[in-house]
């Protein structure tokens, strides 16, 4: 997976979804986000609790399509100290 996407649109994102990560779970993988990156154009990112999911779907530059999970809250600290106007670039194998 490969995808750009613009900093300000995955901050407005990912403090949607942390409503739902915690912290501190039992199950490890409820504290990740999947990032999805379909056709050329979106990313979609999810989250639940298991008692709530919720999905947002944002504009990207999607060079390859794929998906992965990482930290919530983690990403949201690394978009939140990049400087403002800055383009993200995602990536996994």
């Amino acid at each position: 997976m490969q995808a750009k996407i613009e900093r300000a649109v995955l901050l407005r994102c990912l403090g949607h979804i942390q409503s739902v990560v915690e912290r501190r779970n039992t199950i490890p993988i409820l504290s990740n986000v999947l990032i999805e990156a379909i056709g050329t154009s979106v990313i979609r990112v999810m989250a639940t609790d298991l008692d709530m999911q919720i999905v947002e779907t944002i504009d990207a530059k999607v060079e390859t399509p794929g998906a992965t999970t990482v930290s919530a809250h983690l990403l949201f600290e690394i978009a939140r100290k990049l400087p403002e106007g800055s383009e993200v670039s995602l990536s996994a194998a």
